[in-house]
C-alpha cells in the first residue's frame, strides 16, 4: 500500500500516531534497524517494524539496506532513516487535525520527561507581514540546523533534546 497521492504529496495522517512521531524524530539524526528502533524506544521488535514500513510507504523514511561484510553471510541488514524531503511534500489539508493530536500527545509525553526547560513561548499577536516573515525564517533556520545536526542516540557529548516549531496564521475572526 503506498499512502503518496498522484500528485506526490504525503498525507498527514501517516503521522497521525505519537509512537511513530517519535521513530521519525529518532530517524533524524542516524539510520537504524528495526531491532534497533525497538530497543531505543523500548517496544517490540514487530511493532517497530510495522510502523518502520508504514513510514517507508508513506514517504517519511528512506530504506537503506546496509551490505553485509565480504564473505558474510545472510540478507543485508534493512536500515531506515528520515527522509528531509517528505516535509516539502506533505500535503496540507487531510490529516491535519489527527497529526496535531497525536504531536499534542507526544508532547505531554516530553514534558513528563523534562530535565531542563530552556525556553517557552505563546503568543497570539498581531504583527506586520515582513515581521511575520522574518520569524518564520529564523524558526526554518533552527529547524534546519537541529535536523541536520541530529546524530544517533547515546553517542559522543549529545543531549537528549525535544524542539517543537508551530507557526499559526490565524484568520481574523472576532
Amino acid at each position: 500500500m503506498s499512502w503518496e497521492s498522484g500528485d506526490g504529496l504525503v498525507p498527514l495522517r501517516a503521522l497521525a500516531n505519537p509512537l511513530r512521531i517519535r521513530i521519525v524524530s529518532l530517524l533524524t539524526g542516524t539510520s537504524m534497524s528495526a531491532t534497533e528502533v525497538a530497543e531505543e524506544l523500548g517496544i517490540a521488535h514487530a511493532s517497530a517494524s510495522y510502523h518502520l514500513r508504514q513510514l517507508a510507504e508513506a514517504g517519511f523514511l528512506q530504506q537503506v539496506d546496509e551490505r553485509p561484510s565480504p564473505g558474510g553471510k545472510g540478507r543485508p541488514r534493512r536500515l531506515y532513516r528520515y527522509d528531509p524531503s517528505s516535509g516539502a511534500r506533505l500535503e496540507r489539508a487531510n490529516g491535519r487535525q489527527l497529526m496535531h493530536e497525536a504531536l499534542t500527545t507526544d508532547l505531554a509525553r516530553r514534558l513528563a520527561q523534562t530535565k531542563l526547560q530552556r525556553m517557552s513561548m505563546d503568543a497570539e499577536v498581531w504583527l506586520d507581514r515582513a515581521t511575520w516573515e522574518e520569524i518564520v525564517g529564523l524558526i526554518e533556520q533552527a529547524v534546519t540546523l537541529a535536523h541536520d545536526k541530529a546524530g544517533p542516540p547515546r553517542s559522543g557529548d549529545r543531549v537528549k533534546v525535544s524542539m517543537t516549531a508551530l507557526l499559526l496564521e490565524l484568520d481574523d475572526v472576532r
